[in-house]
């Protein structure tokens, strides 16, 4: 059996290791839904991890089921 910290290929993608993070919701977006430094942050001190699959993202003002969680529905929320 292989161990974690070997490496596997996904398709066209080599990962270093066997590890992967789930979907996650970290609440670290401003107000307006916009993802900020935070959330960039939190990510960067996982990225060793291995293969993190990124936070759920509303898609309409009506998908907001708690605060600061990002969306997907304004100009300024798909630049960041």
């Amino acid at each position: 059996m292989a161990s974690l910290f070997e490496s596997v290929q996904l398709g066209s993608l080599v990962l270093t290791r066997r590890v992967f993070m789930a979907p996650m919701t970290r609440i670290r977006a401003h107000a307006c839904a916009v993802p900020g430094e935070l959330a960039a942050t939190c990510y960067s001190q996982r990225a060793s991890a291995g293969l993190i699959v990124t936070e759920t993202t509303q898609i309409s003002p009506m998908g907001k089921g708690y605060s600061n969680t990002p969306g997907i529905h304004s100009p300024e929320q798909v630049q960041a």
